[in-house]
């Protein structure tokens, strides 16, 4: 089961801001599940004497939906079973074809207001996994949090996240793929989960519980009320894996009557 929920951040909620963050989840074929979240950056852009407020909530649900589109794509027609050099390949593919995505967003505007647009509406991070029989991946671009059975890592940036789209304000052409952590022994794990860094490690040891879409929306929506949570927005992408318990075949015998 794989299921994906966003909840508005109280700072946000407060200044009548927009969600900022991102989240997706995708199973293009049997046994092949796809999750990401993105996070937009909140900071006001400052020029010519001016602050501009940011929009990077549009950032996030652009480069979020390109990426999870490329990547169903991508998986849908691969030969099984796929190998880590294989999906590594498909992912610098995305990293790169998301930067070409981003270019044309931008190919058309004037140089001095270019750097303004991309400040203001294209900053954001981009986490996620993939997860198959054979192998799993995290994949990542900024900060987050990448979970595994209970087991929580921080993807630290010091509150300075190496958003996807400085590569438009200054290329780095050694950057070719996005950080990876592949998943040591995927056939035993149970569950993996991607979410922004508005969330807690201690939270996310919650999702342990598997929970469909809406249900885990609902939590969420609860959880985003209590004191000293979700100041800032947040996004999760959840995957669980399927448990099949004990299944009995009845056989019910009418009985025949003798006419």
């Amino acid at each position: 089961m794989i299921s994906h929920a966003t909840t508005l951040g109280r700072a946000h909620r407060l200044m009548q801001h927009n969600c900022q963050d991102f989240a997706a989840t995708a199973m293009p074929a049997p046994h092949i599940a796809i999750g990401l979240v993105c996070d937009g950056c909140g900071s006001k852009f400052v020029g010519n004497g001016r602050s501009q407020p940011s929009h990077n909530e549009i950032g996030a649900n652009l480069l979020g939906q390109f990426a999870i589109d490329f990547l169903s794509g991508k998986l849908s027609s691969l030969p099984q079973p796929a190998c880590p050099d294989t999906l590594e390949a498909i992912l610098a593919d995305l990293h790169l074809a998301s930067l070409s995505f981003l270019h044309h967003l931008v190919a058309h505007f004037p140089e001095e207001t270019r750097r303004q647009f991309i400040a203001t509406r294209l900053l954001a991070t981009l986490v996620g996994f993939v997860r198959m029989p054979e192998t799993a991946v995290f994949f990542w671009q900024g900060d987050g949090f990448l979970a595994v059975d209970g087991t929580i890592c921080q993807l630290e940036s010091s509150n300075q996240p190496d958003y996807f789209a400085y590569q438009l304000l200054q290329p780095n052409p050694n950057q070719t793929n996005f950080q990876l952590a592949f998943v040591p022994q995927p056939e035993q794990i149970h569950w993996l989960a991607v979410a922004t860094d508005g969330w807690s490690a201690n939270l996310l040891g919650q999702l342990g519980q598997p929970r469909p879409s809406l249900t885990l929306q609902r939590w969420l929506n609860v959880q985003t009320q209590q004191r000293g949570q979700f100041d800032d927005d947040g996004a999760v992408a959840v995957w669980h894996k399927e448990e099949i318990g004990d299944r009995r075949l009845e056989i019910v015998q009418s009985p025949i009557s003798n006419l």
